[in-house]
């Protein structure tokens, strides 16, 4: 049964990508607009991770490869799009160029991006996604905003990521390191409870959220 998770894992992503499309009037430009575009188009993703084995005869790694490269460019573009100091959106550019700059040179040098998953960027990746949402979060707090702030779709949509990106870095870190299959069940279970807490809280987002809060 749970190593047959990872065939409905992906399913998830509708919990809250369904409820978004009737949700859509509370997104008011296009910033709001791309939250549920990018959810949509991971859903997309992953359906095409999972059946690339089937319909090609190729393991998937390039396309989860990529994924990273977009989910995190992303992440850290839409924070940056939210950080109101000066200082702090300059530290966001930073660290996407970072980012980029560290991709390009883990699957020119270090990875194979057609053998495995760029599992170092992911790492990076991480730990640069967590240092610019610490930003937002203390930018928040320190604000008026922090009166109001489980109403804004762009809170629950951090929390959510972190939630899943963070928790799932030593899983990471196993898939480097240790025998993958013999962590294939407990790395499936694991997948598919951060995917449910990472939707219940996008989810949460577009049912509390208010439109005013949204920009």
């Amino acid at each position: 049964m749970i190593q047959d998770l990872s065939q409905y894992t992906i399913y998830i992503a509708l919990l809250s990508a369904i409820p978004g499309i009737f949700f859509y009037n509370k997104l008011p430009n296009n910033k709001a607009k791309s939250l549920l575009c990018f959810i949509w188009l991971s859903f997309i993703i992953d359906y095409i991770g999972l059946h690339f084995w089937q319909w090609t005869g190729i393991l998937a790694y390039p396309i989860y490869s990529l994924y990273i490269l977009f989910s995190f460019s992303y992440y850290i573009i839409l924070l940056k799009s939210l950080l109101i100091k000066i200082n702090n959106q300059r530290f966001a550019s930073v660290t996407l160029f970072t980012f980029w700059l560290f991709y390009v040179i883990d699957f020119t040098f270090l990875q194979n991006i057609l053998t495995k998953t760029l599992t170092y960027s992911f790492f990076l990746g991480v730990f640069l996604l967590l240092a610019v949402s610490c930003l937002y979060l203390l930018e928040i707090f320190n604000s008026k905003k922090i009166l109001n702030f489980k109403k804004s779709i762009f809170f629950w949509f951090v929390i959510g990521i972190l939630i899943f990106n963070v928790t799932f870095l030593p899983y990471m870190i196993a898939i480097d390191f240790v025998l993958v299959q013999n962590l294939r069940s407990i790395l499936n279970l694991v997948l598919f409870v951060l995917n449910l807490f990472m939707h219940c809280c996008f989810l949460i987002g577009f049912i509390w959220s208010e439109k005013r809060y949204n920009y």
